[in-house]
């Protein structure tokens, strides 16, 4: 019956029901007018057309969870659930493994869908032959690498013909196990299992209580973008994992727990670029910093930063600079190399109208690809759990990355959730359990008092509620997020010639007709394998360089999206 709900005997379920339908109708009808009007102001396309779009049905959802969380009875069973998982964090890391495997190769199609991701499987496929750079034959380096992304995306040597990815290399080198044995796509699953285990012992350490560990393990794996990240090719898994197991290093830390933090903070720089656990980090250094013995424990977790930190970053951006600098550049990368930290530093300038959008946007990305409530009960943790010394360096994560990114001069483009957070979004469900249970050290804020608060959101009902929204996200939201998200790539696949030969060719991808098309253009660092595939330039210039570099080719099929060249007669 309705009145033996949560929201009918809770004041804090009503707010939680209350707060978040009054959000997530002000999204949706947000996403509806943007959509209605066309006008994206100056987002990407690729942007604005997956948070108007994408994210209006996905608001729909999260709007429908809310309401039918609310007939979920106080003596739920699904708070037993919450034990349980506490209880066992292996299982509900392993069926979360299998269901993002699942994901990986049944909605993502096991296909890097931007050159974000791309840009790292190409490499780790280079290192995993053995190599640091693939080769591609300089002559027609426009047609395989469109040229906007040369140098961006891929690094190369129109001299020499090598190519590499200009992200630096950690993502790539986690890849390369997986590669070699012909998984790439179990990558991020397994980095995203990981993370289960390494969140669930620090909210262990904050919360001394298997149920609430159960509850910070529940949030994270039901909230769709951990789905929708863990099944991509994207280094924010990466990120997500090494950030959170550098926090739970440090959160006692000792000069042997430092060096590792260390250790582990010098992969998350190297991962694709530094910005992220820079930003993450900060609280952190300043804490150990000004703690008692603060100095050796510093030095430690420099001494663990450096080594990989050399080899990573410095001898990558060298070996960058390098490949991009053969033959008759050399002598002017050289001279340019001095200036390129300060060319680094110089993305970065104060925000404009668009960016301060984007971010807005951001946030309800956030909002929507979470369990509904998530954010209400995290900001609302962050306060009540501030005597927590964990709680607050979390917090302080947050803030640092979300602002740090403002006076980034662009929105994410492509991605799932706002992926520019993701690198500190464990912060979210770990606070977001703080609103419900007691972090250890809460009394130390009420000087004045002998017992902690009980906080709005800390009995029973609200407990049920929220784990009911749980239930239905695990069911409902991923699963909505995984129809769009199979949607939405078989759509992008789909602009490739829908030729059905198997033989060696080449596939010239005509992208005036195409969203992102250009985004196709990927092939082995080798160009081994049946398919190469080409960046059109247009059907004139395209049949003169077939003509000059592949004179016994001949145009076997065409259509609006491209052309297919073969050697077969």
């Amino acid at each position: 019956m309705l009145t033996d709900s949560p929201v009918a005997r809770s004041t804090g379920a009503r707010i939680l029901f209350l707060v978040g339908a009054v959000v997530t109708i002000t999204i949706l009808l947000w996403t509806h007018q943007m959509a209605a009007r066309g006008n994206s102001h100056g987002l990407t396309a690729i942007f604005f057309v997956l948070f108007a779009y994408g994210d209006y049905g996905a608001a729909i959802c999260a709007l429908l969870i809310l309401i039918v969380a609310i007939f979920a009875p106080i003596a739920s069973p699904a708070r037993s659930m919450l034990l349980w998982a506490g209880e066992h964090p292996l299982p509900v890391a392993t069926l979360s493994f299998v269901l993002l495997v699942c994901g990986a190769l049944g909605v993502y199609h096991n296909h890097p869908v931007s050159m974000d991701e791309y840009a790292a499987y190409f490499q780790s496929r280079v290192f995993a032959a053995g190599h640091l750079s693939g080769q591609f034959p300089p002559p027609v380096m426009d047609w395989l690498i469109p040229s906007g992304f040369q140098d961006f995306f891929l690094n190369v040597s129109r001299v020499t013909g090598a190519v590499a990815s200009s992200y630096w290399p950690a993502h790539a080198l986690i890849m390369t196990p997986f590669t070699l044995v012909g998984m790439s796509w179990a990558c991020n699953p397994v980095l995203s299992a990981l993370t289960l285990l390494v969140v669930h012992r620090l909210a262990l350490h904050i919360f001394e209580d298997t149920e609430a560990a159960g509850m910070v393990l529940l949030l994270t794996a039901a909230s769709p973008v951990f789905f929708g990240i863990g099944i991509s090719y994207y280094s924010m898994p990466a990120h997500l994992l090494a950030n959170s197991l550098y926090a739970l290093l440090l959160v006692r830390p000792t000069p042997a727990k430092s060096f590792a933090a260390g250790v582990v903070g010098s992969i998350a720089l190297s991962l694709h670029n530094p910005i992220p656990h820079m930003l993450f980090a900060v609280p952190w250094l300043i804490w150990i910093a000004a703690r008692q013995g603060g100095v050796r424990l510093l030095a430690a977790l420099c001494a663990g930063y450096v080594p990989l930190c050399i080899l990573l970053g410095v001898g990558w951006f060298e070996f960058s600079n390098h490949l991009r600098g053969e033959g008759q550049a050399l002598i002017a990368a050289k001279a340019d190399a001095a200036n390129r930290f300060e060319h680094m530093l110089a993305v970065f300038s104060p925000p404009n109208a668009t960016v301060l959008l984007s971010r807005a946007i951001g946030v309800a990305k956030v909002w929507v690809w979470a369990v509904p409530g998530l954010l209400i009960l995290a900001c609302y943790g962050a306060v009540r759990g501030r005597g927590n010394i964990t709680c607050r360096l979390l917090t302080a994560s947050a803030l640092t990355t979300f602002i740090g990114y403002i006076f980034f001069p662009q929105d994410q483009g492509h991605g799932w959730g706002y992926r520019y957070f993701h690198s500190a979004w464990m912060a979210l469900p770990l606070l977001a359990t703080a609103a419900m249970y007691r972090p250890t050290g809460l009394k130390d804020v009420l000087r004045d008092s002998v017992a902690a608060p009980v906080g709005i959101f800390a009995d029973p009902a609200t407990k049920s509620y929220v784990a009911a929204c749980i239930l239905l996200t695990l069911i409902f939201g991923i699963g909505f997020r995984a129809w769009q998200m199979q949607g939405f790539i078989a759509d992008d696949l789909n602009q490739l010639p829908h030729y059905q030969g198997t033989e060696r060719r080449i596939v010239l991808i005509d992208t005036r007709s195409s969203f992102y098309g250009a985004d196709l253009v990927q092939n082995d660092p080798w160009l081994r394998g049946n398919e190469i595939r080409m960046f059109s330039h247009g059907v004139a210039e395209d049949a003169k360089m077939m003509a000059q570099y592949y004179p016994t080719w001949r145009r076997v099929y065409a259509d609006r999206f491209g052309e297919v060249w073969s050697a077969k007669n």
